[in-house]
């Protein structure tokens, strides 16, 4: 069922709507109206690196996201830098910083995210979650399923020691950590010779 036109004209109004704009929508009893605008305002406070990922920015996956928000911590930071400020981080390579400068550039972006911020999205300050270093200046690719601990948690611990995370294989990086149906990742690391270690050496050098 889509909504009336009227209702929304932009994504960013959705935060703008409350039950009784939903009511007199055909088939939209009370209660579903309230649990429907409950449940979108409940989505109004998120964290710098989902919402820079959720903006669409061709180019910019998660972690990438994540790269941008280390470097800049605020979202007013992020909005305003140059295309000096996103060549200094080591990870963006000028395809992706001219994309995101592109559309840093439109207006129309910076009064779509002004809009969500006029609706009420807080979007909270990043603050890097290390506990130590000792993994600092390392770059990790992770390929394949691992047994003790998800990909979302193994990327979380190597964030946590200071290390970086990378989609992709390159000589940059440290370490690929192969788990299991390993892909084809995997095939790269080995022609350019990117040190391979299995599951049992990564939980081994977290734990050094």
């Amino acid at each position: 069922m889509a909504l009336a036109p009227k209702l929304l004209t932009a994504p960013a109004d959705l935060f703008h709507l409350v039950a009784g704009d939903l009511k007199p929508l055909e088939r939209f009893a009370e209660k579903s109206a309230e649990n429907l605008t409950k449940s979108i305002h409940s989505k109004k406070e998120i964290e710098l690196p989902r919402f820079i990922f959720s903006l669409g920015i061709p180019h910019v996956g998660e972690e990438t996201a994540i790269d941008l928000a280390k470097h800049f911590a605020t979202l007013d930071k992020f909005l305003t830098s140059s295309v000096k400020d996103l060549d200094a981080i080591s990870n963006i390579g000028p395809v992706v910083s001219e994309s995101i400068s592109n559309w840093l550039a439109d207006k129309e972006n910076k009064i779509f995210v002004q809009r969500l911020v006029n609706f009420g999205v807080k979007v909270r300050s990043y603050k890097l979650p290390v506990t130590s270093y000792k993994l600092q200046s390392r770059a990790f690719v992770l390929t394949g399923g691992l047994q003790t601990m998800t990909r979302d948690e193994a990327k979380a611990k190597i964030r946590a020691l200071g290390g970086e995370i990378s989609d992709s294989v390159s000589k940059k990086i440290s370490y690929v950590v192969a788990g299991s149906d390993a892909g084809s990742k995997f095939n790269k690391a080995t022609k350019l010779g990117v040190k391979i270690i299995n599951e049992k050496e990564f939980l081994k050098l977290l734990q050094q």
